[in-house]
């Protein structure tokens, strides 16, 4: 239950009105901590109810802005996605606390944005790039700020958004109230933001490496030019409503997306090169069922909380692999059951050993694989490997993959110059002159 924590009868009206019943374990331990002016440092797996965990108790006691002022609150967050996402559940608060929220993102245009900050607004919700834009256009003043959350910090982090990052709360006053939202409170996160904060709170709810308990993982070893077919294959056998496959490339997606087409699949692509109305558009189309399946780079992977998604599929498997345990994330969320499958060849072996060992398991071999043509020389999985085995470094991988590439190719080489002298025979050329 959620009264215990602190939350007036107003807030309360909203959280039944969303649907929650049981508070989160971030949620439990952050909302009582916030709601006492505390700076927090969260950390905590995908899925796990950290949007309400901090927009809750700070819409509780926020104070309104007069009009033509604020924000009061300001969220950072990395993506496009991820700031709509936030934007929502915004609004659910909202509607009870009477507080005005505006999202500035990239993608769209300058002007209605400007015009409703220059209304005046209660929470701000931004990208980077876009707020510091909307800054130096002399926009948006953030002096009036109390409460600022920096959501996503390691993935803000990894996208390069550190300069942008110190700048924004630079424009904060010293005096604010700071909550950092993060999958992991890794060292590279804690050396990068523990000056921004005061004091924290900490709350760590699962380690680096923890893959959701609701998500059932599995892996299938197939040679290269196998995966579209055995992804066409799985798409049949599994169904393909409410699928989410990830790529590694924008074009890779959008190259994948056209096949599915033909093969009379209904699919989307979602990476950074397109547009924010066709992210939003393709999200909007899956969630109502009129896409089945989609296409996505690691810009779908972090926070963003698509309901009831059957399973993900990982095609490539991901270099990072953190990156991994994002993916996985978007299924078996809210405590519901998911499943996820990797695809996996010879030249992508040592990522999947780096997830391995991340996790501190073994993913089990998908156990529906048979009659599925995996092509020439599909990976072979050791089924006594281990996550504590060692792991040879990308150098000597590069090495590895290279000598087997080329022991691949040497008997198709001397096969072709077997050919090459018989057909010389034949024309009468390779042979000794008689005298």
């Amino acid at each position: 239950m959620f009264e215990p924590l602190g939350l007036s009868a107003t807030t309360l009206a909203a959280v039944d009105e969303m649907g929650y019943t049981q508070p989160t374990p971030v949620q439990e331990q952050a909302i009582p901590a916030i709601l006492d002016g505390r700076d927090v440092m969260a950390a905590a797996q995908t899925g796990t109810g950290k949007t309400a965990a901090f927009l809750l108790p700070v819409l509780d006691r926020l104070g309104h802005a007069r009009r033509g002022r604020g924000p009061l609150m300001l969220v950072v967050t990395p993506t496009r996605e991820l700031a709509q996402q936030i934007a929502q559940v915004a609004q659910a608060v909202c509607a009870h606390t009477h507080h005005r929220a505006t999202t500035v993102v990239g993608g769209l245009g300058y002007e209605p944005q400007k015009q409703a900050l220059k209304r005046g607004c209660d929470l701000l919700v931004a990208t980077p790039g876009r707020l510091l834009d909307l800054l130096d256009q002399g926009a948006c003043s953030l002096d009036g700020v109390e409460v600022l959350v920096l959501d996503e910090a390691d993935r803000m982090l990894d996208m390069g958004f550190l300069p942008d990052m110190r700048k924004i709360v630079g424009k904060t006053p010293a005096s604010r109230q700071t909550l950092l939202f993060s999958a992991t409170l890794s060292n590279d996160v804690l050396a990068h933001t523990q000056s921004l904060v005061r004091d924290p709170v900490r709350v760590e709810i699962a380690p680096k490496g923890t893959a959701a308990k609701t998500v059932t993982q599995y892996v299938l070893g197939v040679s290269p030019e196998a995966k579209k077919r055995t992804l066409v294959e799985v798409l049949r056998r599994e169904g393909s409503s409410r699928v989410i496959v990830f790529v590694r490339g924008k074009h890779r997606a959008d190259h994948l997306c056209r096949i599915l087409r033909k093969k009379g699949f209904s699919c989307a692509p979602i990476h950074g090169d397109r547009s924010q109305n066709q992210r939003m558009h393709a999200l909007e189309q899956f969630d109502r069922g009129e896409v089945g399946v989609l296409l996505a780079t690691d810009v779908l992977s972090r926070g963003i909380d698509i309901p009831e998604v059957t399973y993900v599929l990982n095609l490539d498997v991901p270099h990072d692999a953190e990156d991994y345990i994002h993916r996985i994330g978007r299924t078996g969320r809210a405590g519901e059951r998911g499943w996820a499958l990797t695809l996996c060849t010879e030249e992508e072996y040592w990522d999947l050993r780096e997830i391995e060992r991340l996790m501190g398991r073994v993913i089990d071999e998908y156990p529906r694989a048979e009659g599925m043509d995996l092509g020439e020389r599909p990976l072979t999985l050791d089924p006594a490997r281990s996550p504590r085995d060692r792991i040879p470094s990308k150098k000597a991988r590069k090495r590895e993959v290279a000598g087997r590439q080329q022991r691949a190719q040497t008997p198709r080489k001397a096969e072709k110059t077997t050919d090459e002298r018989s057909r010389r025979r034949r024309n009468g050329r390779g042979t000794r002159r008689r005298g």
